[in-house]
């Protein structure tokens, strides 16, 4: 069973603005590559290394395996659309595989930028501790707008492994309040029961009116303006 844990990063000032500017460049190579990828309506990994491998390498400075990552993350994102060029923001997530990022027990790790690897803090939740000995595979590092680091790590779960609630909370669903937790919040059925008293009101309005032509013999005959009319009408009528 494959999961995700979102894991908070704690980086110093002086090593966010090495993440920063990784990533930043990391996706600044990314629409390059996909502006070349575009104009040759080029999807295949392989050639696209060929081609370019070298450019990402000496024109953004990236590292070897962040050059082969970088190649991977455009063609999955050219595969979904081939008529239309990927765009990468300047802040997207950074995909890190095994290469890239390495853990240094429970509350570290190791991740290369720009300028070489650093180490920095994590913080996590009981439940990312219980997972945590199942990660495996890539990550994605995330700056968010609030300006918190993230890793988000894939974890391979053994099928059959409980997984511990640590939060939960009881609802019980009626009609005069539509639900009422365990902790004592209720929340009132009154807005959606006056709406379904006026469109009852309105179906029988629609339905008198109709029968009256059919008895006058005629045929209802309601375009859209007169009825949307109708309807603005009724509904002043009914507040």
């Amino acid at each position: 069973m494959k999961l995700t844990l979102q894991i908070q990063l704690l980086p110093d000032v002086a090593t966010g603005q090495k993440l920063k500017a990784t990533v930043a460049r990391f996706n600044e190579a990314a629409n390059y590559l996909a502006s070349k990828a575009y104009e040759r309506t080029l999807a295949n990994k392989f050639a696209l290394q060929k081609l370019y491998y070298s450019d990402l390498r000496r024109q953004f400075g990236l590292s070897a395996q962040m050059a082969i990552r970088c190649i991977a993350q455009v063609v999955e994102a050219f595969k979904r659309d081939k008529t239309v060029q990927p765009s990468f923001r300047p802040t997207a997530s950074m995909p890190y595989d095994q290469r890239l990022y390495s853990f240094k027990g429970i509350d570290r790790v190791s991740l290369l930028t720009l300028e070489g690897r650093v180490l920095v803090p994590m913080l996590m939740g009981n439940y990312q501790r219980e997972q945590f000995g199942y990660a495996k595979g890539q990550a994605d590092l995330v700056l968010r707008k609030d300006g918190k680091w993230f890793l988000i790590v894939s974890v391979d779960v053994p099928d059959g492994t409980p997984i511990p609630t640590t939060d939960f909370i009881g609802v019980d669903l009626g009609t005069i309040n539509l639900a009422v937790t365990d902790d004592g919040e209720t929340f009132s059925g009154d807005t959606v029961e006056n709406v379904r008293q006026k469109m009852h009101d309105l179906k029988k309005s629609l339905q008198q009116k109709a029968s009256a032509l059919v008895k006058q013999g005629k045929r209802p005959k309601w375009s859209y303006p007169v009825l949307v009319e109708s309807l603005v009408l009724v509904y002043q009528a009914r507040d």
